[in-house]
């Protein structure tokens, strides 16, 4: 740990998601180290002691199986999270065996789900070294009960020397010592006992001696092995543990220690018997046993207990278990919990957890498995029908509202499903495919449930080669800039372009945008892609401007992933090594990601502004469409979005519109962009309402570099 700041581990072959995982990480305040292979991680792990490592399963030379390993050997409370494709879910069952405490799916479609798995296993490693310190106490503490055992049995020792000459002394030793205690003949009738060992079957010393063992103890006794099954009936020298319940009807536990000795003088056999009373000693494992399998927030089960209770069951199965997992995620969880803070995310937490189990009763088990997500385990429910009813039951439950220190929330959730035994033969495999399945509820947003199937694991495969892909292309340099010009509405002259960025295969093809930027954005690879189409975009422009065309301009879409603190020093480098002129860069940001954070947004914004590039609201009035950050934040123009254009001349609401902003807009001093203009009747509309440029295919379609550069030379387009 540096100072207050978590040391994480990156070890992955992979240095785009070395790169991608370390950016998120050290944007949440963690300071990251990375490697290559698993013998670079293992020597960094050595040196640098990380409090979380994460590890992929497959690389070269060592693998991620001998880093679990290694931490597990040398450092079995740092946790180890590891990453790989599905198609090594046996390897990283077998790594969870061998001391990872996570697994995590490639690709990785968000980074909250690192988030998340970061977190919990944060905070149980920091539940596993207090336990562990506690151990040591109750180890600690164990050993002085030895040694004060030890200390008894010496002193019974002495007594049984003193025996044949000092009886007198040797009561009062028997007396003396505080654990029960009794000393009986051959026929394991009690000849002598100490005040404590009366106590504790609450009689008179005169009904116990001379009464056998078995009727003082084992009516009220039972025994934990083998050798207690008739440990009042003989002599056998032992020890055993014992559960004892008095006649007030408390439960107390012991060990009773036996030693079989034979009187000097007479040669008669005796056996010296001490209970040692460890009740305290047993509840307080309880505590931690139960700690280990439950949430310390919510008191329900945890991941461990779900995991080692579906392992039993499944070992156990005849052929006959049947039971489905529906796994449940908070969706807008995490923007409560940031904007009205921690306490009250408990809180909320808390409720769900009462919620839930209100739901499921005493048939199925609920468990919090993360930090926004839970598992509700229903025993024989495997039909459709009835699966759909219980999922659509949990949404209506969730539709009615948490009240929380006088706040009225709303929650709705996202349900992943799977059954035993049609989506896996594991708990591992079980939990795995519901989490798949609900992050396809997710993507697909047509239903709040889902249940796995088959054919999203090809979906994920596809996924994974698409991400792949996207990762190549990155290091070949295949994304670039097309160029969709700009006009003035009035003259008909080119203004300037914004780049959109296209994949141009090594076959020649064309990858669709649709497909590849969500899953860049999903991984984090929007930052270098962004990145690359920023710096090339800028470099094009700078060769027009060189050409004899000074006043173009270029605009940039930033992507929220991209919109961070180090957004300044991604742009201000992109000028610096292209050469630009920063004012005539346009950045282009949508209202949603402006209004994540306001106070965020806001420094972000005066920054670049004072680098001189041009800020842009990209497709104004679809997002959040308040007056209040035109007047905060530094904003230099508007692009109206397509839909509002589609519709005029024709939709006099959208004719509304589009005139109210174009008045605002100049009212307020601020130029206007008109974007996906297709027809005359649209530009005609334009030029009478004085909007200054616009955008679209009735002028051209995005084009590359060499095609545009010729339209620079050609007559003007209208």
């Amino acid at each position: 740990m540096q100072g207050d700041t978590l040391h994480l581990l990156i070890i992955d072959d992979d240095t785009m998601l070395r790169r991608n995982i370390s950016v998120y990480f050290e944007d949440s305040g963690f300071f990251v180290t990375q490697a290559c292979n698993g013998t670079e991680g293992i020597k960094l792990f050595s040196q640098n002691q990380p409090d979380i490592v994460m590890v992929d399963l497959l690389m070269p030379d060592t693998g991620g199986l001998a880093v679990v390993e290694h931490v597990k050997k040398t450092a079995p409370y740092v946790p180890v999270i590891v990453i790989s494709g599905v198609n090594l879910v046996d390897e990283a069952v077998r790594a969870l065996k061998k001391g990872a405490w996570e697994f995590i799916t490639k690709p990785i479609i968000d980074h909250g789900v690192l988030d998340h798995a970061v977190k919990k296993c944060l905070e149980r490693a920091s539940f596993l070294l207090e336990r562990s310190q506690y151990h040591a106490l109750l180890e600690s503490r164990l050993e002085d009960h030895s040694h004060e055992l030890r200390s008894t049995n010496d002193q019974l020792v002495r007594y049984q020397q003193l025996l044949r000459s000092n009886s007198s002394f040797v009561n009062n030793l028997v007396e003396a010592i505080p654990s029960p205690l009794y000393i009986s003949d051959k026929n394991a009738v009690c000849i002598d006992c100490n005040k404590a060992f009366c106590d504790m079957l609450q009689l008179d010393k005169s009904e116990v001696l001379g009464a056998r063992i078995s009727d003082l103890l084992a009516a009220n006794t039972t025994c934990a092995d083998a050798f207690c099954s008739n440990v009042f009936e003989n002599n056998n020298s032992g020890d055993c543990e014992i559960t004892y319940v008095g006649a007030d009807k408390r439960i107390s536990y012991y060990v009773l220690y036996r030693s079989s000795f034979t009187n000097g003088h007479e040669g008669k056999v005796h056996t010296l018997g001490v209970l040692y009373n460890i009740t305290e000693l047993k509840a307080q494992k309880e505590i931690v046993a139960h700690q280990a399998f439950h949430d310390e927030l919510t008191t329900l089960p945890n991941r461990l207990y779900i995991v080692n209770f579906l392992r039993e069951v499944l070992e156990q199965d005849s052929g006959t278990t049947r039971f489905c997992l529906l796994f449940i995620d908070l969706d807008n969880f995490k923007r409560i919990n940031d904007s009205l803070g921690h306490d009250l995310g408990d809180e909320l937490l808390k409720l769900v957890a009462i919620r839930l189990k209100d739901i499921v009763g005493t048939t199925g088990k609920v468990a919090r498995v993360g930090g926004d997500e839970f598992l509700v385990l229903l025993p024989d429910v495997i039909e459709e029908g009835v699966i759909s009813n219980h999922a659509e039951k949990l949404n209506e439950v969730f539709q009615q509202p948490f009240y929380v220190a006088l706040h009225k929330l709303h929650l709705s959730v996202t349900i992943g499903i799977t059954c035993y035994p049609d989506d896996g033969h594991d708990a591992n495999t079980l939990l795995t495919r519901s989490d798949i399945a609900m992050y396809r509820a997710k993507e697909q947003k047509r239903s709040s449930w889902m249940r796995f199937d088959r054919c999203m694991l090809e979906q994920v495969k596809e996924r994974l080669k698409l991400e792949r892909l996207i990762r190549e292309g990155l290091e070949r340099h295949e994304f670039i800039p097309y160029f969709q010009p700009r006009f003035d509405v009035q003259s008909g002259d080119i203004v300037g372009a914004e780049a959109l960025v296209r994949w141009i295969r090594p076959d020649g093809s064309v990858g669709n945008p649709a497909e590849f930027i969500p899953v860049a954005e999903e991984t984090g690879l929007v930052r270098e892609l962004g990145g690359q189409v920023l710096i090339d975009a800028c470099r094009q422009m700078h060769a027009w401007h060189e050409m004899g065309n000074p006043d173009l301009t270029i605009s940039v879409n930033i992507s929220a992933v991209q919109f961070t603190e180090d957004l300044y020093d991604t742009v201000s480098s992109a000028i610096e090594e292209s050469g630009i002129n920063p004012v005539k860069l346009e950045l282009e940001i949508t209202e949603t990601i402006m209004m994540k954070n306001l106070e965020k947004t806001a420094q972000i914004l005066r920054e670049l502004a004072e680098l001189g590039v041009k800020i842009v609201i990209d497709d104004f009035g679809t997002g959040y469409s308040s007056l209040y950050y035109l007047k905060i934040f530094p904003i230099d123009i508007l692009k109206i979005d397509r839909t509002f254009i589609d519709g005029i001349p024709e939709d006099e609401n959208d004719g509304n519109i589009v005139s109210a902003i174009l008045s605002m807009a100049k009212q307020m001093k601020l130029h206007v962009v008109a974007e996906g203009v297709e027809t005359d009747e649209q530009l005609v509309f334009l030029q009478n309402h004085q909007c200054e440029e616009a955008q679209g295919f009735l002028f051209s379609k995005p084009v590359a570099a060499e095609e545009f550069v010729l339209m620079l030379g050609d007559e003007k387009a209208f």
